[in-house]
């Protein structure tokens, strides 16, 4: 969806402030242009579940008239907003509604996986493959990974330190990754043996160099 000679504005948002709230209603569109957005649940009891992450490029707003997820941004984010003209409105909202049924369908393959090895390489293989390439830097902190994927902080940062210890990820500065075997995560991913054993992952042979 593109943005180009639409009348709109540009502005940041800072990191953790809020885009729309359940209840809002939406007569504009954001499109992100920098940074990330996650939309959570805030349930009763005071737990947060993270459905999803934007990125940049995606477009966020009326995927429901009052929407019942909180966007918030998780980090500092520029974003693109329009108001909507009514005369495109009913084609917008499907095609919103079609790409948050398919960011949901996602989050629940991610989730639907049993280990917390496969859900992590499942998220990792995504960023790899879809979203930023083989090497990144890893958009959100560890504490909303843990939330999107229904684990534990502590079991995220174990999880990520066995991953680096085996070979499957190399850590080169603060959250800078790169996914050196990405058929290995993919099994993982998969849930193929590795992902349910309860020894440690293999360590990856070291490499002789003369």
């Amino acid at each position: 969806m593109t943005t180009t000679h639409r009348p709109g504005r540009r502005r940041i948002i800072p990191k953790d402030a809020i885009l729309y709230a359940p209840g809002d209603p939406t007569h504009l569109l954001w499109r992100l242009e920098e940074g990330v957005v996650r939309q959570c649940l805030y349930l009763a009891d005071g737990q947060r579940v993270i459905a999803g992450f934007a990125f940049p490029g995606d477009v966020l707003g009326l995927s429901d008239d009052r929407p019942v997820l909180t966007a918030e941004a998780a980090t500092s984010a520029l974003i693109f907003e329009w108001i909507v003209d009514p005369r495109e409105e009913a084609a917008l909202r499907i095609g919103l509604m079609s790409q948050a049924l398919h960011r949901a369908f996602l989050t629940l393959a991610i989730r639907s996986r049993r280990h917390a090895r496969a859900r992590v390489a499942a998220f990792f293989l995504d960023l790899a493959e879809r979203r930023l390439g083989a090497e990144f830097r890893l958009p959100i902190p560890l504490i909303d990974l843990a939330d999107h994927l229904g684990l534990t902080l502590h079991t995220i940062s174990r999880t990520l330190t066995e991953f680096r210890r085996c070979g499957l990820i190399r850590q080169t500065r603060g959250r800078m990754f790169v996914v050196t075997q990405i058929e290995r995560l993919r099994d993982i991913a998969n849930e193929g043996p590795a992902a349910h054993a309860k020894e440690p992952l293999p360590v990856a042979p070291q490499r002789i160099t003369h």
